[in-house]
């Protein structure tokens, strides 16, 4: 097995708010960041995430990623694990090389796993077990008949059930298998949602789909436009307190905009209704997009969380990463994933933690839009860019030489807690072996921008940490931070698409914003403005709303810089909506006034 060192490291914390009960709060910081395969399109990606608690271990299953899996004890740190080469052969749809959109569950003597197929159909899909996943022997255990496409597995109650769907005209739908033979059940299956035919049937605007808009912050322009068949994909089943949850994912996996609808119904099969309050996971804006295509776990603390799908989409449509959410049930049973700023540190907890409180760590982004130098650069990967809180873009040195070097001027000293160096790939040699593809570089701290010392040291490291997560065992105060190159992986040209600093500033809150109001179209009810007035040391703005005052769950986080106006999409046709506008800076956050809309 390959150790892997996933996105944090211990730190102890001494002020309030970093504390959950006297434990000192371990921290991570999402994308994960764990060593993401090459595929096509030269870039690292994984997608469709399942994570399981099995033996008090958990367990990794991705798309695209590799032919195998991850095993940790704590969420923090994985390890590799591969599946055998005669398991591969037979369980893999691609030829025993990779694996799509798998399907796994546990219960407690084994896991199971199910590959996505849409591909020889007439030998069945096998289903394959074991019972000690991290030594990697496993075994199948059955095969079944039929389709299974984005497939999620659920035990529930002595009876086995598969859930599948995607595109617009293989809808959700669940079978029953014989939890002995695993052979399908005649007559068992069932389609869980409501057939439609054009776009503008569906109630909610989460739903829509055009290529040209999935990128775009801002709806503005697209109304009465976007005349595309949702691809509803990916379902997963949750139960909590004798209620039964249907996800699924809209409205595609290349877009900022990926989501997840919820449903609600009272046993495996259903009838599912769909929830007002949705889309129940939503990721738009900030440094790294969408939260599609998830699974929903607990730990072993009882704590919920979501392991969702996050987009890039720049080197390859399907380039994406993994993130990692806190999810809660309220007392209505609302379901809610909790985005907001959810590139930011968070803490991991260990111990359970309140669905009315999610714990926060308090550090902010330092390094926003900073001055910025570097040792060079190509023309159209300047130095800002890695410092524009935007992972779809990136600076990129003009070679991947040793002592390539960026440096950041955070404008005063602060108090740094916390570093997330995300790498970018540039001039990728395809060819090069798995040997070459490892970052190890230094980070250097100065007052002056002349003397520097030593602060961070990864020249020894030889894994690839695309998304390497450094929390500081002691604060350091300082005004300038720079990383030096030491090893580029792949022969690549050294390459950042976030230096992001995370601390505290000695700056004020910003105001509240003013001037909000919310108007809602008269010709497509899905589509709502809203505008609000400037705050001059504001660093951005987050658009909350959702269909009670109480449950504002869908959050847009609007940049400094963009215009004071948004234009929403994702709305019900037939529900009326609250908002709020907080704006933010390096102190934190200013919490706004809920306002109704016109």
């Amino acid at each position: 097995m390959k150790k892997i060192l996933c996105f944090v490291v211990f730190v102890f914390l001494f002020t309030s708010g970093e504390t959950m009960g006297r434990r000192p709060v371990q921290t991570y910081c999402n994308p994960i960041n764990i060593d993401y395969d090459f595929g096509p399109g030269v870039c690292r990606h994984a997608a469709d995430p399942v994570v399981v608690l099995f033996k008090d271990k958990y367990y990794l299953f991705t798309t695209w990623d590799f032919d195998g899996y991850r095993v940790s004890d704590d969420l923090l740190i994985w390890e590799r694990v591969y599946f055998p080469e005669e398991i591969r052969k037979i369980a893999f749809t691609a030829g025993g090389k990779i694996y799509t959109a798998p399907a796994v569950a546990a219960d407690s003597n084994y896991v199971y796993f199910i590959d996505y197929n849409h591909t020889n159909l007439d030998a069945g899909t096998p289903v394959i077990r074991s019972s000690d996943p991290a030594s990697g022997k496993w075994e199948v255990c059955g095969r079944f008949y039929g389709r299974a496409a984005d497939p999620c597995l659920l035990f529930d109650n002595g009876k086995v059930y598969v859930y599948q769907g995607l595109g617009a005209n293989n809808l959700t739908s669940v079978f029953e298998l014989d939890p002995k033979t695993f052979e399908k059940i005649e007559g068992s299956e069932l389609q869980l949602r409501p057939s439609f035919k054009h776009v503008d049937e569906l109630p909610g605007g989460y739903n829509l789909t055009e290529k040209g808009f999935n990128a775009e912050l801002d709806a503005a322009g697209f109304e009465g436009k976007c005349q595309g068949v949702p691809c509803p994909e990916g379902p997963w089943v949750t139960r909590h307190n004798g209620k039964y949850y249907l996800q699924y994912a809209t409205p595609g996996t290349i877009s900022l905009w990926y989501s997840d609808v919820v449903m609600e119904g009272d046993s495996p099969t259903g009838p599912f209704t769909e929830m007002p309050y949705n889309p129940v996971s939503m990721k738009v804006g900030g440094f790294i997009s969408s939260a599609g295509h998830s699974c929903i776990f607990q730990d072993r603390y009882g704590n919920w969380w979501k392991a969702t799908t996050m987009w890039i989409g720049i080197h390859n449509p399907f380039e994406r990463r993994i993130g990692l959410f806190p999810v809660t049930f309220d007392e209505q049973g609302r379901m809610r994933t909790h985005t907001v700023m959810g590139d930011y540190p968070m803490p991991m907890p260990r111990e359970r933690f309140s669905p009315e409180s999610i714990p926060t760590v308090g550090w902010q982004m330092l390094s926003y839009r900073k001055p910025v130098r570097s040792s060079s650069s190509l023309p159209e990967h300047t130095p800002e860019l890695a410092v524009d809180e935007d992972i779809r873009s990136w600076w990129a040195a003009s070679t991947g030489n040793s002592g390539e070097w960026l440096e950041v001027d955070l404008d005063d000293k602060k108090e740094i807690r916390a570093i997330q160096v995300n790498f970018a790939e540039q001039n990728i040699d395809s060819k090069s072996g798995r040997e070459s593809d490892y970052h190890a570089y230094k980070i250097y701290s100065s007052n002056d921008g002349e003397q520097w010392k030593l602060l961070v040291d990864k020249s020894q490291n030889r894994t690839a940490v695309p998304h390497d997560y450094i929390v500081l065992e002691r604060p350091c105060k300082s005004r300038y931070l720079k990383i030096e190159n030491v090893h580029t992986p792949k022969n690549g040209n050294f390459a950042l698409s976030g230096f992001r600093v995370f601390g505290r500033s000695d700056q004020k809150l910003c105001n509240a914003p003013t001037g909000v109001e919310v108007s809602r179209s008269k010709t497509d009810a899905r589509f709502a403005t809203v505008v609000w007035d400037s705050i001059p040391d504001a660093d951005g703005y987050l658009i909350h709303f959702g269909y009670q005052p109480d449950f504002l769950n869908q959050t847009i986080q609007v940049k400094a810089g963009l215009p004071c106006r948004l234009t929403l999409h994702t709305l019900r046709r037939d529900q009326d909506y609250y908002y709020r506008v907080d704006a933010y800076n390096e102190a934190g956050v200013t919490e706004g006034t809920v306002v109704s809309q016109e």
